[in-house]
């Protein structure tokens, strides 16, 4: 997953379109409890914005990669004010394959846990 997200990077400029998914306020050193908030009321916006292309043929991918990289630079470019947290960047394009995908996930069972944790486990 991270190297196509580094491959994202090194093409952005080649994406016909980028939507910066943004929150008011910077909780970066707040705590879980002020930064669960904010990306859990952003996240199903961007979730429903990529569900709304791939309708209508058009192919996206969501990444926090440029946050690491770049996220000061991308903010004084567009003018975004200090108080705004940039949560997502989405890229988006018509596609071009013949068909969508399914993308290849994790079998079920190493990423979902009934009760507790699994003991030695390290997995998500």
């Amino acid at each position: 997953m991270f190297s196509a997200g580094l491959e994202l990077m090194k093409h952005l400029q080649d994406i016909p379109a980028l939507i910066l998914a943004c929150a008011e306020g910077r909780v970066e050193n707040q705590g879980p409890g002020a930064q669960a908030p904010l990306y859990g009321s952003i996240f199903p916006a961007v979730w429903s914005l990529m569900l709304a292309f791939r309708a209508r043929g058009i192919g996206s991918v969501m990444t926090t990669l440029h946050i690491e990289h770049f996220e000061r630079e991308m903010a004084r470019v567009l003018e975004l004010p200090a108080h705004v947290t940039q949560a997502a960047l989405v890229a988006a394009g018509y596609f071009t394959g013949s068909d969508f995908k399914p993308a290849k996930r994790a079998p079920v069972r190493s990423c979902i846990h009934w009760d507790r944790w699994p003991q030695g486990s390290e997995s998500a």
